[in-house]
């Protein structure tokens, strides 16, 4: 999605800041119902500054070239997305919305409780995880072997499958399976946490590389203060965040290091 906004300035200059979405990067939302709220979100965010303007990027490479090309100053999708289609040399440090407790956004290997095997010695099982998690099918290939990978539309779907004994192992954020346990406590009998990863599920935020600082200072103050209407409230309940955190590039080294090695064994350019 690539959003316009538009300041008018004391000195009447107007200056134009636009934002990019990839549409993947919210997976849990339809393209009409993210579209529909960020509308209200940024009108909520510019009514006192000026238009709105909203577009969807559906693939990353148009991103990718916008900001190579300098016509995108904000850019926000999944890590590996990142790692993958852009040159992080022309990115810098931006924002995200993010929790209070990150370490729930970091993706677990579930197994049943019965199981005691460690993550090396894991081979031959099913394994689960959200369609959209890309980096958990990198994660699976690189770190289990002949594995067969499922995938389900919701995360929670992938919990429940592992619950009923349909797959062996379950990939999800910390957040999906203390939900679950909360909903179903059985759950927390039969299935336990193998490994707690160091792979995030929430999404990045970065500019340009070029981009104005006090400009980056202005636009995080100014989603702060909107944090703090009701409008702002009502956003934040409906993307299941909790305030505005700053990102740096250095988070993507992770992602790069194992995608290196994937492209490794699997011989990709």
């Amino acid at each position: 999605m690539f959003v316009t906004i538009n300041i008018l300035y004391a000195n009447n200059v107007q200056k134009s800041y636009n934002f990019g979405y990839i549409n993947g990067s919210m997976s849990n939302y339809s393209k009409k119902d993210l579209k529909l709220t960020m509308d209200i979100w940024m009108k909520e965010v510019t009514k006192n500054l000026g238009d709105v303007n909203m577009i969807f990027y559906d693939d990353p490479r148009g991103a990718a070239k916008d900001i190579k090309d300098g016509k995108l100053d904000y850019i926000s999708a999944f890590p590996i997305v990142f790692v993958k289609y852009f040159d992080i040399g022309l990115l810098s440090d931006g924002f995200t919305g993010g929790i209070k407790k990150q370490k729930l956004q970091k993706f677990v290997v579930l197994v049943r409780t019965k199981s005691n095997k460690n993550i090396e010695k894991l081979k031959n099982v099913k394994v689960g995880i959200q369609a959209n998690d890309e980096i958990m099918e990198i994660y699976t290939k690189v770190n289990i072997k002949n594995a067969k990978i499922k995938k389900f539309k919701t995360r929670n779907r992938v919990v429940l499958d592992l619950f009923f004994s349909k797959i062996d192992v379950a990939l999800v954020p910390l957040s999906t399976f203390v939900l679950t346990k909360e909903l179903n406590p059985q759950i927390g009998k039969k299935i336990k946490i193998l490994k707690i990863t160091n792979f995030s599920s929430n999404i990045l935020g970065f500019y340009r590389k070029d981009f104005n600082n006090k400009d980056k200072e202005f636009i995080f103050d100014t989603g702060i203060k909107v944090f703090n209407t009701v409008r702002g409230k009502q956003m934040m309940d409906i993307y299941k965040i909790e305030k505005l955190i700053h990102t740096k590039t250095d988070e993507l080294n992770i992602e790069k290091m194992l995608y290196k090695k994937y492209k490794s064994i699997y011989k990709e350019d």
